[in-house]
């Protein structure tokens, strides 16, 4: 029997819980987190990175749009200072590059947090996949290359490295 996608219509914007990225003083796996909502449109949410190894912290508190007094937030693969990045491989807050991370067929094979991780990795192993009319949705947004079949063994083998590299 065909393993069927069970489609959560989940968007980038609600695994904005966690970050797990490469912390910039000794470049090991650090956790970035909104103090607050994780709703990436809100003001006055302070952001916090912490590395568990070398106890490197660091704290901001996003820029609001003076002309909508509310946060400015993109969509997209580039970072800019002073505007929440959604869509790259990087926290939306810092700009620091995501931990979980690496060349696969070809491509980054990237993903915020394990949540995330585990998204993709159910999308990718699911032979049946019913689309779903939102274009917000994560595995409306996913590349080509990780939709299709034939990519399907390497990358699951690309993200068993990633799930490894953080326990």
């Amino acid at each position: 029997m065909k393993r069927n996608f069970n489609n959560r219509n989940k968007s980038l914007s609600e695994l904005g819980h966690e970050f797990l990225v490469v912390c910039p003083s000794c470049q090991q796996c650090a956790e970035v987190t909104p103090l607050g909502s994780t709703n990436p449109y809100m003001i006055g949410i302070k952001c916090r990175m912490i590395c568990s190894h070398c106890g490197h912290i660091k704290e901001m508190l996003p820029k609001t749009n003076v002309c909508r007094n509310r946060v400015k937030v993109s969509h997209s693969h580039y970072w800019k200072e002073n505007t929440i990045r959604i869509g790259g491989p990087f926290d939306w807050y810092f700009g620091l590059p995501a931990y979980l991370q690496l060349t696969c067929c070809g491509h980054t094979l990237w993903a915020y947090n394990l949540e995330h991780l585990e998204y993709i990795e159910s999308y990718v192993r699911s032979e049946l996949r019913n689309p779903h009319p939102n274009n917000r949705s994560i595995e409306s947004r996913l590349p080509k290359w990780i939709k299709s079949a034939k990519n399907r063994e390497h990358l699951l083998k690309c993200i068993g490295h990633l799930k490894q590299s953080i326990s």
